[in-house]
Order: structure tokens, then C-alpha cells, then sequence
């Protein structure tokens, strides 16, 4: 994986934006509409649709218990505190900038969230390596400035679908009260039976 902006894999440091409306990031995921065209083989395959990809969050408490779940889904598309959202599912990558992201409020949010992990995840019948160029980034919300940005699968990862990309939770040794860490960790998803549970070992 290649990383622009933040730090490297497997550091954690103060997540710095600006303390303005509502202190409010967004952590956003974008990729390139499918230019190739499906061979017979891959409609046999069902690999003929266009790429389809996801950005979903995990919540927890300072213990590591679970809380919520945030997804593209509309039943899903918010947590139980209203101020961390999903802009709603993009199944085709087309248009510039994020295709796909989660809106995080800091100022409001309550206290027992204290870390909320982020996945990318290939939802079509593809891997990583089929995705026109698939990014993920933090962003302040006022400015739009990067406060993080990886390109997906550049190395590692390239035959999985999914990638445990981030983590922010809060620390006391920021000026803001945050800390992202990088992850970057792409797992075998077919030995994941539950998310909320396998996530807690990056807590």
C-alpha cells in the first residue's frame, strides 16, 4: 500500500483538523468506473458488472465492546447518535472526488464512542486488482484538506477484497482528542464471520 499523507503503517498519531462546524472529518472512498470491456469467460464468471465498492465503520467503547455499525445501506446509513453518517451507496465509481463516505461529528459525539474503525470493501465479483484506481482518504470537513490518504492494494492486498484501511479513537495527548492509525491490513474475508468481533483485535 502506498500512503501520501498520514502515518505509516501500523502508527498512530493526533488526528489534527479544523475545530469548526461541529469538528466534523469525513473519511471518503473513491475509484474509477470500469473501462474494459467483459469477456465471454467473465460473464460466465459473473464478473461482468461494474465495480462496486464499499466504505463501512465499526464502533466501540473504551473497553472494546462493540456499539454500532455505519454501511451504505439505508438502514444502516447512520448510527444510534446521529453524528456519524454515510453518504449512501455508489455502485459504479463515476463523477470526481469521493464516490463513497462516512461523515463523522466530533464535537457532538458521545462520550462512550472512544474508537471507530473503517473498512473498504470490493462488493462486486472482483478483487482489488480489477478496481481502476481505488483510494481511500480522511478529510476535514471544512476545508477539505487530506488529513490521511492511502491508494488501495498498490502492493499488498491486490487478490483480496477488503481492506482494514484505519482506525481513529480518541487520546488524550491531542489537541483535538483524536488519533488515526493506519492499518492497512487486508484479511481473507471467506474466514470472517463476524466483523464486529474479528475488529477487535486492531483495538
Amino acid at each position: 500500500m502506498s500512503v501520501t499523507v498520514g502515518p505509516d503503517i501500523g502508527e498512530s498519531k493526533p488526528l489534527l483538523y479544523t475545530q469548526k462546524a461541529r469538528h466534523r472529518v469525513v473519511v471518503g472512498l473513491s475509484w474509477d468506473p470500469r473501462a474494459d470491456k467483459a469477456t465471454f469467460i467473465d460473464k460466465l464468471k459473473g464478473d461482468n458488472q461494474q465495480h462496486d465498492l464499499d466504505v463501512i465503520c465499526f464502533i466501540y467503547d473504551k473497553d472494546g465492546n462493540y456499539l454500532d455499525y455505519v454501511g451504505s445501506e439505508a438502514r444502516d446509513s447512520m448510527d444510534s447518535s446521529g453524528k456519524i453518517y454515510h453518504s449512501g451507496d455508489d455502485m459504479t465509481g463515476e463523477g470526481e472526488g469521493d464516490d463513497e463516505f462516512i461523515s463523522i461529528e466530533f464535537a457532538d459525539l458521545p462520550a462512550e464512542i472512544h474508537s471507530i474503525i473503517f473498512v473498504a470493501e470490493v462488493r462486486s465479483n472482483h478483487i482489488f486488482e480489477d478496481v481502476d484506481a481505488p483510494e481511500i482518504r480522511v478529510a476535514d470537513g471544512i476545508d477539505n484538506a487530506n488529513l490521511f490518504h492511502s491508494l488501495l492494494a498498490q502492493t499488498d492486498g491486490k487478490d483480496r477484497k477488503a481492506c482494514i484501511a484505519l482506525k481513529l479513537n480518541r487520546g488524550p495527548d491531542s489537541d483535538t482528542g483524536w488519533h488515526i492509525q493506519n492499518i492497512s491490513d487486508y484479511p481473507d474475508i471467506s474466514q470472517i464471520e463476524d466483523w464486529g468481533s474479528y475488529l477487535t483485535r486492531y483495538l
